[in-house]
């Protein structure tokens, strides 16, 4: 049991570390090709910060391919993560700074969002979400990627008129950078093999669902890259960066991660996550787009009631447990 609580830790911080080092290896490069916020926000690092969760995918995948159901897991892992960042992140970081919303967000980012989770939930109503389903979800992300790729000027214009790149660029040659981010693969790939293997061995021997150690364990985890990366944003004055990490980590999730493993293997859906999580996901994250509407931005006391709401959330699944 020690060796399986240690494997578990370490596979965790596995996780965390190579998601951070494969994120600081990629924002370098996207300092020197001079990309703006928003962009890196949504894109760069939505998809950085959600290695964890491709990963874990992955991993699970595997094993499922290996005749061990792994579904609760990934599934479970997603959703979970995706709540914690809509509500008690960005309350975090709502609490701690005026976070500003902009007109992209608001029409077509956001929307966006609520789409993927809205699309989620349709697949899912039968239970299952086969392969060919998780190629379309895979194929939708890289159709907005694209999108919002063309859409680069437009973006930049409406968020950050006077443009600069994050930080200083440190002078070193693009392969070091590119290196790095291997290294950060390699340890997420391992890190993700632990954590799964780990996990299905604590479902069984304490008789717990896979999905509930996904969504409230292994889901809050697997944020924490969203979680430093979006206070970082915050602390160096790249607010718009902060809400696009986690708005643009909600829209990678469920398409490309989740897109990922069902093409891989296909999942099983249990009824709890199509009846009560994904519908709590999809409300908690209209609210949150609804307090941007009001004023363009999120007051303290609607920072706050995104965070309590993470709070209550937890209290329910941890009552259903006991």
């Amino acid at each position: 049991m020690k060796a399986e609580i240690i494997l578990f830790i370490v596979g965790i911080l596995g996780l965390w570390i190579g998601a951070g080092i494969t994120i600081n290896g990629a924002t370098e490069i996207a300092k020197k090709l001079k990309i703006s916020y928003l962009f890196v926000g949504l894109t760069i690092l939505s998809i950085g910060t959600s290695l964890p969760e491709i990963f874990t995918h992955v991993a699970s995948s595997w094993k499922i391919l290996n005749g061990i159901e792994a579904s609760g897991v990934a599934v479970g892992t997603n959703i979970g993560s995706n709540i914690i960042q809509i509500t008690l992140i960005l309350g975090i970081v709502g609490i701690l700074a005026t976070i500003k919303s902009s007109k992209q967000i608001q029409r077509r980012d956001g929307p966006i969002m609520l789409g993927a989770i809205a699309l989620l939930w349709l697949l899912g109503l039968n239970g299952f979400i086969s392969r060919i389903e998780g190629i379309l979800l895979a194929a939708l992300y890289v159709i907005y990627i694209y999108y919002i790729s063309r859409n680069e000027k437009s973006i930049k214009a409406l968020i950050d008129p006077h443009h600069k790149p994050i930080g200083k660029t440190k002078r070193h040659h693009i392969m070091l950078d590119i290196s790095e981010v291997l290294f950060g693969l390699a340890l997420l790939g391992a890190g993700a093999t632990w954590v799964v293997n780990n996990t299905l061995f604590f479902a069984n021997h304490f008789g717990i669902e896979q999905t509930f150690i996904g969504l409230v364990v292994i889901g809050v985890s697997t944020a924490l890259p969203e979680l430093t990366t979006a206070v970082r944003g915050v602390m160096k004055g790249a607010k718009s960066m902060s809400l696009g990490v986690l708005i643009g980590s909600n829209i990678t999730n469920p398409m490309l991660a989740l897109g990922i493993g069902a093409a891989i293997s296909g999942y099983t859906i249990a009824p709890t996550l199509t009846w009560f999580d994904i519908p709590f996901w999809f409300g908690i994250s209209a609210l949150a787009l609804l307090f941007f509407r009001n004023n363009n931005r999120l007051d303290k006391h609607e920072a706050v009631i995104l965070a309590l709401a993470y709070v209550g959330y937890v209290a329910y699944k941890f009552y259903g447990v006991i």
